[in-house]
């Protein structure tokens, strides 16, 4: 319900300003007469319905912006000789404000997905390193204001060059996108998982104290191995983790600490989990 209703308030504003406007722009195009035309004025409402509510906004606008623009037109006295002139003059208005409106909200959605692109890693779809910190930081927040804990991870792929060198790099590629489907799946929802670069990843646990840590990595870095040993080549996984009390302000520090532990998990053999625990930042 309380969902519903904040939706409500980002969605109402929009519509309401449209028809406003639309509703306020054909007053004006009936008072101006049929000599001064306003027309191009309609293009806003539906620019911005648009914008907001995607092509769907963009064709209602269009349609209410037609209306508006044959009444005020009809009111004010505007003739032709034909009721066909009439027809054809309100379709191309109409086709028109639906072309703009369509383009406007096609831009936006491409817009958008250029956004989205520019925060995924193109191989594995898992967040870049930007995006990671980007959403790591507001994470990070939600759980310094609540006090709770937050467990940072990075995860390597023990012996991976040789996957590429002995295979090639579209064998490397596909044991990578094996991971991180794996990596998606192993987490919660409001867990953070990415790929930083090569076959290194890193994870953000929110709300996360040692002992959970210490059982999820554990799973999480068998479950990465087996998934591994479904390509050829002998790959397992290390992983370092660090468990924060007191959320650290500054997360690119609590990632090199946590990559700092899973290089000491490789002194120590590999294919093992290295997880501390720090009392503040």
């Amino acid at each position: 319900m309380e969902a519903r209703t904040v939706r409500l308030w980002r969605v109402v504003p929009v519509w309401l300003a449209t028809v406003l406007t639309i509703a306020a722009i054909g007053a004006f195009d009936y008072f101006s007469g049929v000599e001064l035309r306003v027309y191009p004025l309609y293009y806003v409402p539906i620019s911005l319905l648009a914008w907001y509510r995607g092509r769907r906004g963009a064709l209602i606008a269009s349609a209410l912006c037609t209306l508006a623009w044959l009444t005020s037109n009809v009111e004010a006295g505007r003739q032709y000789s034909l009721l066909g002139i009439w027809i054809a003059n309100t379709v191309v208005q109409g086709v028109s404000f639906a072309i703009v409106g369509v383009l406007i909200a096609s831009l936006r959605a491409a817009l958008m997905r250029e956004r989205a692109l520019s925060r995924i890693d193109p191989l594995t779809s898992l967040l870049n390193s930007r995006a990671f910190y980007e959403e790591g930081r507001r994470s990070l927040a939600l759980c310094r204001r609540a006090g709770r804990p937050v467990t940072a991870a990075y995860i390597d792929l023990d012996n991976f060059k040789s996957v590429n060198d002995t295979l090639g790099h579209e064998a490397g590629d596909r044991l990578l996108r094996i991971v991180a489907d794996h990596l998606r799946t192993s987490v919660r929802p409001s867990d953070l998982s990415a790929r930083l670069g090569g076959d290194e990843f890193a994870l953000l646990l929110p709300e996360v104290g040692p002992q959970d840590a210490a059982v999820t990595l554990e799973r999480l870095r068998l479950t990465l191995t087996n998934a591994a040993d479904a390509s050829p080549g002998t790959v397992t996984v290390s992983i370092g983790g660090v468990t924060f009390i007191a959320v650290p302000g500054d997360m690119e520090e609590m990632i090199q600490q946590a990559d700092s532990r899973m290089y000491e998990a490789k002194a120590a053999g590999k294919n093992r989990v290295r997880l501390d625990v720090a009392g503040s930042a």
